[in-house]
């Protein structure tokens, strides 16, 4: 008897978090901006406030390569 009731309890206990993730998840894909404007970088504008016309400098950090003791 003891064992129905816990397996009863974990199963309702699962399909609660479930349900909360899912609806979670449900919340963050319809999240918007909360200005409802464009959200950009000031450093990609110009002094007119227009997108840069200059070319860019992009920075990759890849893993770091091993540095041998000297």
């Amino acid at each position: 008897m003891f064992s129905a009731v816990n397996a009863l309890a974990y199963t309702a206990f699962l399909a609660l978090v479930v349900a909360q993730a899912i609806r979670l998840m449900r919340r963050s894909f319809k999240a918007k901006d909360r200005t409802g404007l464009k959200t950009t970088h000031p450093e990609l504008l110009d002094e007119n406030g227009s997108f840069t016309k200059e070319k860019l400098l992009v920075v990759r950090f890849d893993r770091p390569k091993p540095v041998l003791p000297s």
